[in-house]
């Protein structure tokens, strides 16, 4: 499993973390949820961390990313516009992979926590050597 930097339900240990796809993690590709942390102060209680950090995240996404959306801002931020447009060339150079916030899967279903998983780094360069081989330079 990708690492997740979880605030888990009581009763649960990382143990029980299953893992989980659908919207959650689409919501990045357009500028939202992980992209967005610096938007969304009070998402640090729920799930774990520090205000602090999400703008340390939000920043981090400004890097891999080819623009800022121009209606979604972020006020903690100067009104800069959300990262968007994930550029798989500056993940692989900076070593920098999404962030993406996410509610926690049990492995017996439900909800067990929230918290801010990491794609892989592995997925981004299989996917730049793809694009190297079908659009040689």
């Amino acid at each position: 499993m990708p690492p997740v930097d979880a605030k888990l339900f009581e009763g649960y240990s990382r143990e029980d973390i299953e893992y989980m796809g659908g919207e959650s993690v689409i919501n990045e590709t357009v500028g939202l949820g992980g992209f967005a942390q610096a938007a969304a102060f009070p998402l640090q209680e729920y799930q774990g961390g520090s205000p602090e950090r999400m703008v340390e995240t939000n920043l981090e996404m400004y890097r891999i990313t080819v623009g800022e959306h121009p209606e979604y801002r972020i006020p903690a931020l100067g009104f800069r516009g959300v990262p968007t447009g994930i550029d798989v060339h500056r993940v692989v150079e900076t070593g920098v992979v999404p962030a993406m916030d996410i509610g926690v899967a049990g492995r017996g279903g439900g909800q067990i926590g929230a918290g801010v998983l990491r794609a892989p780094l592995t997925a981004f360069e299989a996917a730049a050597a793809e694009h190297a081989r079908r659009y040689p330079a």
